[in-house]
C-alpha cells in the first residue's frame, strides 16, 4: 500500500501558456496524485461531477487509499494560507481537535495590547493578571492538551501543528496495524 494522507490541497489553476491545470498536493508542495489529464478523464467517466468538484475528488482518493477515511481535500489556496497562518486555525477540524481549536481560538481573541492582557481574565486553566503574556497562557494548555505539541504551534504556526499531528496519528495507526 502506498502512503495515506489526513489533508490533502487540491490546486487548480493556470501554467505559463494560461491551460487550466489540476493537481493533489500534501502541506509540502509534494504532488502526491494526478495531474490536469487524469482529473478530466474522472470527469469523462462521471467520477466526479466536474474539475472542481472537491468532494467527490475526496471520495475517489479515499476509494484509492490515498486519502484516510477521515480525511479532508481542501482546496490549495485554504492549504497555503493555513500553512503561512501562524495563530488563526484555517483548517477543518477534526473531532478530536476541537476542543484544542476551541481554546486556542478563545485564548487568541482575547483583549490585548503587544501580547499583554488589558484587563485580568478567568479561564478554564486558570486566572490570569492584566500584562500577562499570551505566550504564557498558550504554554498553560501543555498539560491540559498533552497530545498536542504546543511548542511546535508557538514556533513554526498552529496549522502546521495540526497537519504534522494529523500525519503521525496516521503513521502510528498504519504502523499498527501491519
Amino acid at each position: 500500500m502506498e502512503r495515506q494522507y489526513m489533508t490533502l490541497g487540491y490546486y487548480s489553476g493556470f501554467d505559463k501558456l494560461f491551460k487550466p491545470t489540476f493537481e493533489v498536493m500534501d502541506y509540502l508542495k509534494i504532488p502526491v496524485w494526478g495531474d490536469t489529464k487524469s482529473i478530466r478523464e474522472l470527469v469523462k467517466d462521471k467520477v466526479i461531477r466536474s474539475e472542481n468538484d472537491l468532494e467527490g475528488l475526496a471520495s475517489h482518493l479515499k476509494s484509492q487509499d490515498i486519502l484516510h477515511l477521515t480525511g479532508h481535500l481542501v482546496e490549495g489556496i485554504i492549504l497555503d494560507r493555513a500553512v503561512r497562518e501562524r495563530v488563526q486555525i484555517e483548517l477543518p477540524l477534526r473531532e478530536e481537535e476541537k476542543r484544542f481549536g476551541m481554546a486556542w481560538s478563545t485564548i487568541n481573541k482575547l483583549d490585548t495590547t503587544n501580547g499583554r492582557l488589558r484587563r485580568d481574565v478567568k479561564l478554564p486553566i486558570g486566572v490570569f493578571e492584566k500584562d500577562t503574556p499570551v505566550i504564557e497562557i498558550l504554554r498553560g494548555l501543555k498539560p491540559v492538551f498533552p497530545l498536542f505539541n504546543l511548542d511546535l504551534a508557538l514556533t513554526d504556526g498552529v496549522n502546521k501543528m495540526l497537519l504534522m499531528h494529523r500525519e503521525s496519528l496516521l503513521q502510528e495507526l498504519n504502523a499498527t496495524q501491519e
